[in-house]
């Protein structure tokens, strides 16, 4: 088991990390892109809220179709559960460096073209740099929803065909189903290990470097040493980049030239998806969501009501008292990291007796996690000192400093954060609406339950119109209410 075990957790490292260095790739050359093209920001916000949207199931039919169906179970059973734990990664990431890069100063642009500084040295020296502190701030909240949907994408199952890839969520799921409870014990324990050393070593220390949040946990010694060797390997890339460049010019080559025919491989068309039963499918999947969305929304906007009235005082604490902070987030990082699915075998004596308590308790794993950090990491920001010390010296506390200097002046992440979380609840219903282990099935019903069942039931064209359904609904909600409530409350409630 020990041998089995140790293959397990390097092999869901690897993913995590290949996704995250992916996610980072595509962050940086997107986020720039926005932030520095209008007709691009203005095409790709729309798709993005979309996307972003999908559940990881949403993303099978088309991994299975590009990467296994194309590449074989080995290099593309690979390739797919990397790029669904990107999903799950990139985009807190996209946006933050869309946001840094919106926010930098237009001179730094001005004196670029005014020294003919080309594109990839503006990328390497500016806008790379400029990105970092979003970038590590997101990474943490990003390292988790990787890891919460970590079995998901180690075990892709759509019908009759499953996908299982070695690795510690699969791992962990298949010493449940089969009843080892030494295996099964082992693998959380080492999961949980895993989950707090990549917290502790590497990514609390880049946060408080670089933000001076204090309350994180963490070693610096190891990020230290990364950080230098990073910083090596990034001046080996800007030297390779500025020669290419130049190499380039000197031949006139057009730029698609640069890119590997490889990429431009053949198209993959999903299977079972015909043209002429398209109209007739969409108003069937579109029936079925209807009838289960109701649920699914209520849920979902329940949890995100618990998850304000956890994170607010909690996070008020964490601010008051340093211990508090520190116990709080090193939780927070823990329990938000667990995959989803493991939620439910680990539970499984409560399961028996209440479902809908480990139902809504998956619930918000997906989403109490996203306000707690995002007014923590982000929100502490706005909290300037000389408030505080003002407050201090007027002794005001407790109720009256908590409504009156806090909230105020935390109000942008606390809505960011909100938003965050009825996305992440979204998401987590398909793994908190149904599970089916070896000899326990529950169906809550609702959407996530829907698309659970499709998957299972191997209807790829289901899967992909409902997920779309319900990502529409998401990006409706974002923009009729949420993003309305955050422009009138954000110039209602001010602290100066």
């Amino acid at each position: 088991m020990v041998p089995e075990l140790v293959v397990a957790t390097l092999m869901s490292l690897y993913r995590m990390f290949a996704a995250y260095l992916l996610s980072l790739l595509i962050a940086l050359f997107t986020g720039i892109a926005m932030a520095r093209n209008r007709v691009v920001e203005t095409v790709l916000l729309p798709i993005l809220d979309v996307l972003q949207s999908i559940p990881i199931l949403g993303f099978f039919p088309v991994v299975l179709s590009v990467f296994v169906y194309a590449l074989g179970p080995g290099v593309g059973g690979e390739l797919s559960a990397i790029v669904l734990i990107t999903t799950s990664l990139v985009w807190n990431m996209i946006f933050g460096v869309y946001a840094s890069v919106k926010s930098l100063d237009p001179s730094f642009d001005l004196m670029a073209s005014v020294y003919r500084i080309p594109l990839p040295l503006k990328v390497a020296l500016v806008y790379a740099p400029a990105s970092r502190t979003s970038l590590l701030s997101n990474s943490i909240i990003s390292w988790a929803g990787g890891w919460f949907f970590l079995t998901s994408a180690e075990v892709i199952s759509m019908g009759s065909q499953t996908l299982k890839l070695v690795g510690l969520g699969s791992f962990i799921f298949d010493a449940s189903n089969r009843g080892d409870a030494q295996a099964f014990a082992a693998g959380i324990a080492v999961l949980f290990a895993v989950i707090l050393a990549t917290y502790i070593l590497l990514w609390n220390p880049a946060v408080v470097k670089y933000t001076g949040l204090a309350i994180l946990p963490g070693v610096a010694a190891v990020y230290d040493l990364l950080e230098k060797l990073t910083r090596l390997f990034w001046g080996l890339v800007v030297r390779a980049v500025l020669k290419l460049w130049v190499y380039s010019r000197r031949l006139a080559l057009p730029a698609t030239a640069l890119i590997p025919a490889a990429l431009l491989g053949p198209r993959v068309e999903l299977p079972g998806v015909s043209a002429v039963t398209f109209y007739d499918n969409m108003v069937k999947y579109l029936d079925m969501f209807l009838g289960n969305v109701w649920l699914t929304l209520v849920r979902v906007y329940v949890v995100v009501l618990v998850s304000l009235l956890i994170s607010l005082p909690l996070a008020y604490l964490s601010h008051r008292r340093r211990a508090t902070g520190l116990a709080a987030c090193t939780a927070g990082e823990l329990l938000s990291s667990i995959p989803a699915v493991i939620w439910w075998p680990l539970l499984l004596p409560v399961a028996h007796i209440a479902p809908w308590f480990v139902m809504f308790f998956v619930y918000l794993q997906g989403a109490l996690w996203y306000v707690y950090f995002n007014v923590m990491i982000f929100g502490l920001q706005y909290v300037k000192r000389d408030v505080i010390e003002l407050a201090d010296v007027y002794r005001v506390r407790g109720f009256l400093y908590f409504k009156s200097v806090f909230i105020p002046a935390m109000l942008p992440s606390i809505l960011t954060g909100l938003i965050s979380a009825s996305g992440g609840a979204w998401n987590a219903s398909i793994a908190a609406e149904y599970i089916a282990l070896e000899n326990f099935e529950v169906d809550m019903g609702g959407v996530g339950s829907l698309i659970d069942k499709l998957a299972a039931g191997g209807d790829a064209l289901g899967v992909l119109f409902v997920a779309l359904y319900m990502s529409l609904v998401i990006v409706l909600l974002n923009r009729l209410v949420w993003r309305r409530l955050f422009a009138r409350m954000g110039s209602r409630f001010v602290v100066d």
